[in-house]
């Protein structure tokens, strides 16, 4: 009897827990990225070091953060700092990710990864980032 009532009371705790990866976000842009290429209408173009691209963080919880410059930085006008972007992400499926902004506004993007890297497409058709993991 006494194996029986164990048996329950750990059928009972095991089927009581919750399955924490249901509410974990594995999505693919969660990470850290640095920009490492820039292309518009598929032609090369510089990475200015003081873009605001530059750096992005894809949080969990569906944020993202990164690098900005910090405006009346004369003389050095590379001075960045991390903050906080304000705006929040969701995947649409089909490798598009929907963005709103702290006003409301709305814009979708293509993301997708190639080997390693993140590619963000914009839907301009024009400009395309690709990130590498940092």
């Amino acid at each position: 009897m006494r194996l029986l009532y164990v048996l329950l009371v750990g059928f009972l705790l095991l089927s009581s827990c919750s399955n924490t990866n249901d509410d974990s976000n594995n999505d693919i842009i969660i990470g850290k990225w640095r920009t490492i290429e820039r292309y518009e209408s598929n032609e090369p173009q510089e990475i200015l070091p003081c873009t605001l691209e530059y750096y992005k963080e894809f949080r969990s919880n569906n944020t993202v953060a990164g690098f900005i410059v910090t405006p009346n930085t004369f003389p050095d006008p590379c001075n960045q700092e991390y903050t906080d972007f304000g705006l929040i992400w969701e995947n649409t499926g089909n490798s598009n990710y929907k963005f709103k902004t702290t006003t409301g506004t709305e814009y979708t993007i293509k993301i997708y990864k190639v080997g390693e890297n993140l590619v963000e497409e914009y839907p301009d058709g024009i400009t395309k980032l690709v990130y590498e993991p940092y």
